[in-house]
């Protein structure tokens, strides 16, 4: 006999992506406001191409997510970078 699906599997969303959000703060970089969210190492199902270094942003590393606030598409213009490469961006080439 096949078994069943959990009705408490279903409630709490087994097998479902968990968005996994630490915080959220607005930097002042170039002039310009910036949303920065942090993301725990948890909440990353995909990799990432950082415009700070060019490195990937591997699945399951804590980073940061930014965009500039006065855009008005807004979170879908965002940009994933490493937490230390969104600290030195001002040594960083600006690649975005």
């Amino acid at each position: 006999m096949p078994r069943r699906k959990s009705k408490a599997r279903e409630a709490v969303g087994v097998g479902r992506p968990v968005r996994v959000v630490g915080y959220q703060r607005v930097d002042t970089w170039g002039g310009e406001e910036w949303v920065v969210r942090g993301v725990q190492a948890g909440g990353s199902t995909k990799e990432y191409r950082c415009p700070g270094c060019d490195h990937e942003v591997a699945i399951g590393v804590a980073h940061v997510v930014v965009w500039r606030a006065d855009r008005p598409e807004g979170v879908a213009a965002r940009r994933h970078w490493h937490t230390p490469c969104w600290r030195r961006r001002d040594v960083a080439q600006r690649r975005f």
